[in-house]
């Protein structure tokens, strides 16, 4: 069993304007439209055009290269540059949008810029290049018939397709969402059973008197928080929430759908799981267990902090900041899931048209057909493969049973995922360029008849052995891994799909008001004194949030979920 992590971070970049003036600086290239199957024509350094890219979601910038990029000049002709977002993709967006001309590609983040985008005439209708884009309407077919009816301006065309379109649910591995321990500390102290959210207080304390502080002499904590990735809410507010079934994504930033039941309520309610998480918090820092940095840092502070093995508790695997490697792994030392009873972990469901974080094409760019070839690539059975798994005859092959296995050396950059692959920069590396990625690990692959990503192929003789640390925990759960465990015990809540239109504007603006109020208020109440300001502190916080007419906002939430619920079915 392999937890895989994929650390996302967020960097703050400077975006100068006039480094998005000319977009598409290259040589055009030969412009043809390009299939899986089709043959490559030989191009050279003058052939390939540049194109910049503006992903609001991408933590990185610059020109990229490495072997993902050495793929994307030989299948797409094309080499990105990718222009910085960073802490203010929003501002930047809309200072691009007031210019009249975006970038080559734009990966937004909601549906609303896109609409705003079609409104202003600045995307190109993928509908017009049908042509040039087999693989996309091939396998994104739903997500651009639900852009073009819902997503348009009334257009009827598709100017945006979602990501990580997903239409098969998980077998094996992890969910999001653990959460984790320090399984070697947590078995150190008998590993009392976990009745209760509740019951991790006590075990992390009893945890950290064992383990005071790491190697270096630096003070351990239960948590670690961090803010920089709140929105309308405190961002780890939703936490407890997450693994009891409960969605905030679907029906907007101040309502908690239950996913089991089917039930809306706000987070405002006394027994609000939000608020629950908030009182979570509380208790760790009047307890000693929360990190007194957590209001001011940020995730890779945090991260770091875990992977100085200075933290005890982590929501997700993927967030131990590099602790768990195989070597601590094979000594029994790491962070497992530990789970407690009841559990519902959430699922975030089936996508069939992809998460909101889409892709189109300018209006403005010079190379418009080698923007599209570019999309449609990375929509291609081929390109999802490759950004999966790998390069193809160095990570995985295709034995003489025409099925794909991992190699040995595919195996051995699994276990090192820093490692450098030839041509330069690793997996993480190359999916982060746009910190997207267009088909989901678990789409079938009409080629192979298996699922595009390697953790769902049959293993080879050159599997690595499970560790130490990942015995002892198959062991104790009778599972291979946390996805086979829930299920046993009926663990899992599959979230509906519902995609609920852009909020108004009128609506949108008491929303983000209230989110003022309720990300400050939210990190008092964890830093309060004692209870008694607590509970104050929230009493004012939805006092405040009552008279900026947050029902209004609610209301309108639950209305449009009851008809996206219905809309899902169509594009299912």
């Amino acid at each position: 069993m392999r937890f895989g992590k994929v650390i996302a971070t967020v960097l703050a970049a400077g975006l100068l304007m006039n480094s998005l003036a000319g977009c598409g600086q290259a040589a055009k290239t030969k412009e043809s439209s390009n299939t899986e199957t089709t043959v490559q024509e030989q191009r050279t350094e003058e052939d390939i055009v540049t194109l910049k890219v503006f992903s609001m979601p991408s933590n990185t910038s610059g020109v990229k290269e490495g072997w993902w990029a050495d793929i994307l000049k030989e299948k797409a002709g094309v080499q990105l540059e990718i222009l910085p977002s960073g802490d203010e993709g929003e501002q930047k967006l809309q200072a691009l949008m007031a210019s009249g001309e975006l970038p080559d590609i734009v990966i937004f983040k909601d549906n609303k810029q896109v609409v705003n985008a079609v409104a202003g005439h600045m995307l190109l209708a993928y509908d017009d290049y049908k042509e040039l884009l087999p693989n996309l309407y091939q396998n994104a077919d739903n997500s651009l018939r639900y852009y073009a009816d819902n997503v348009s301006n009334g257009e009827g065309k598709a100017f945006s397709v979602g990501t990580r379109i997903q239409t098969s649910l998980e077998t094996k591995g992890t969910l999001n969402w653990g959460p984790y321990l320090r399984y070697d500390l947590y078995k150190q102290i008998g590993a009392p059973k976990v009745e209760t959210s509740d019951d991790y207080l006590d075990i992390l304390k009893k945890m950290q008197e064992i383990y005071p502080e790491n190697e270096n002499k630096q003070k351990v904590y239960g948590f670690s928080l961090w803010k920089d990735w709140d929105n309308r809410r405190m961002a780890l507010g939703d936490l407890l929430g997450n693994i009891n079934g409960i969605s905030y994504d679907i029906c907007g930033d101040f309502l908690e759908l239950n996913v089991i039941t089917n039930e809306i309520n706000t987070i405002f309610d006394e027994d609000s799981w939000y608020l629950k998480t908030l009182k979570l918090y509380f208790d760790a820092n009047q307890m000693g267990l929360l990190d007194p940095d957590s209001m001011t840092q940020r995730f890779d502070d945090a991260t770091g902090k875990a992977g100085a093995g200075r933290t005890l508790f982590s929501w997700w695997g993927w967030a131990t900041g590099g602790f768990d490697t195989t070597e601590r792994h094979n000594q029994g030392i790491g962070f497992m899931p530990v789970e407690a009873e009841n559990i519902k972990v959430l699922h975030q469901g089936l996508q069939p048209i992809g998460k909101n974080w889409s892709v189109s094409v300018s209006s403005a760019t010079k190379y418009p057909e080698a923007a599209m070839r570019f999309v449609d690539f990375i929509y291609s059975e081929e390109g999802a493969m490759l950004l999966h798994n790998g390069p193809k005859g160095v990570t995985w092959d295709v034995g003489d049973d025409g099925k794909p296995y991992v190699t040995k050396e595919g195996y051995e950059y699994q276990l090192d995922t820093t490692k450098e692959l030839p041509g330069g920069s690793n997996i993480p590396e190359s999916q982060n360029f746009l910190n997207v990625l267009p088909l989901y690990e678990t789409e079938m692959s009409k080629e192979y008849g298996v699922p595009i990503g390697y953790k769902y192929w049959e293993k080879t003789s050159d599997a690595p052995a499970d560790t130490k640390l990942e015995d002892e925990w198959q062991a104790d759960y009778g599972a291979e891994d946390q996805i086979e465990y829930l299920s046993k015990v009926d663990g899992i809540a599959v979230a509906p799909f519902a995609p609920i239109p852009p909020i108004p504007d009128d609506l949108e603006q008491i929303s983000g008001r209230v989110g003022d109020v309720v990300k400050t208020y939210s990190w008092k109440m964890v830093m309060a004194k004692d209870e008694a300001e607590f509970n104050q502190l929230k009493e004012e916080m939805i006092e405040k949030a009552t008279g900026m007419d947050v029902q209004k906002v609610n209301e309108w939430y639950t209305q449009e979920y009851q008809k996206a619920y219905e809309i899902g079915k169509k594009y299912s």
